[in-house]
């Protein structure tokens, strides 16, 4: 195989720290992504999401982040993500809505945009929209045919979706092969569509999407901080030379939260639901293998314990507000001008809901 487990879980060394520089501008946001509890009903895990994303909006956090999954237990609440937010939108004032992401491939730019220009009228101009290619074959039952050509048909239809955005016509083939242009109604309220691509290990993907002018959401998935840096280093440069401003863009990065004032109780409550977390994640990484049954279970136990110290010590914020400053500190330093607190990864929500005065406590010094 090509990617080895331990790439997909991010479990390369980390490298000597290089002299860290500065910067002064950083957001905060919410992801949700992974809830496979099953001790709770799907009901009781939309009303966590709603009661965190309320928080979210009273606290001063940037945006919401919701997934788009299929087909599988890890993440399965969020098979719409355009669903999802339109139960959020009127319970709050201020936040922003985002994807991270839509798997573009599986959908009709027309019908996206036909989606979250209604969001975006309901939210008085509060959507953003990010986008993958997918990678999880099953989810390709809705488009079968353009699995191998996931990437291609992402990097072409997101200027299409921009488009339709504007209100500019485009032609789609309609029966028998017929060009029929359109032009997409409701309008939405913002002009101008802001765009996250998902890009986690592709140096190329880093370079490209800053040509495009994009946004970034991305993932210590095969990296640690010093090799994050040097990606966010090319999509800097990327940007100069599409012509961006290179000081502008958003780089999103998923960090993995839990904070309280007891270092000691995080590490406690978050260790059995942070592995099982990963378990599921791996399970579904490697079914997306072509040679899946050279994995042993032997492995998989081995993997799980060094992904999971690995995490907690060097890709989460995990502990008191003072350990949580040090990550962010950290991640200022190497570019990172977003970070998204995934927060749905199996702990207990009554704890989660205690964590989040701690959590408000942690990042109220960076808002402006």
């Amino acid at each position: 195989m090509t990617t080895s487990i331990e790439e997909l879980l991010g479990l390369q060394p980390p490298t000597a720290n290089r002299k860290k520089e500065t910067n002064n501008q950083i957001s905060f946001s919410l992801l949700f992504f992974s809830d496979v509890r099953k001790d709770v009903t799907d009901k009781q895990k939309y009303e966590f999401v709603r009661d965190i994303t309320v928080f979210g909006d009273r606290a001063g956090f940037t945006a919401i982040y919701i997934p788009e999954r299929h087909f599988y237990e890890f993440g399965s609440i969020f098979a719409n993500s355009a669903v999802m937010a339109s139960y959020l939108i009127p319970q709050t004032t201020r936040i922003r809505f985002r994807t991270a992401g839509i798997s573009l491939p599986l959908h009709h730019p027309a019908e996206i945009v036909e989606w979250w220009a209604m969001n975006d009228i309901l939210s008085g101009g509060r959507v953003d929209l990010g986008f993958g290619s997918g990678w999880n074959k099953p989810d390709f039952i809705y488009a079968p045919e353009k699995y191998a050509e996931r990437r291609k048909i992402c990097s072409e239809w997101i200027p299409l979706v921009q488009k339709l955005w504007r209100g500019e016509t485009v032609a789609f083939p309609g029966p028998d092969g017929e060009l029929i242009p359109i032009v997409v109604y409701p309008r939405p309220l913002q002009k101008k569509l802001n765009v996250w691509l998902l890009v986690t290990k592709n140096d190329d993907g880093f370079f490209w999407a800053g040509r495009q002018g994009y946004n970034i959401f991305t993932m210590l998935y095969g990296n640690n901080f010093e090799a994050m840096r040097d990606k966010i280093a090319l999509y800097r440069q990327g940007r100069k030379e599409g012509g961006h401003d290179p000081k502008e863009g958003i780089v999103t990065l998923m960090l993995h939260t839990l904070v309280h004032e007891s270092r000691d109780l995080v590490h406690q409550v978050v260790e059995l639901p942070f592995k099982a977390y990963i378990k599921s994640s791996l399970d579904a990484h490697v079914q997306a293998l072509d040679d899946n049954e050279g994995v042993s279970a032997k492995e998989k136990a081995k993997i799980l314990d060094y992904a999971y110290q690995r995490y907690v010590k060097t890709a989460a914020i995990f502990g008191t507000v003072d350990d949580g400053r040090k990550v962010i500190d950290e991640a200022m330093a190497i570019g990172v001008n977003d970070i998204a607190c995934l927060v749905d990864f199996g702990v207990d929500y009554s704890l989660v809901k205690e964590s989040l005065f701690y959590l408000e406590q942690l990042i109220s010094p960076y808002l402006p």
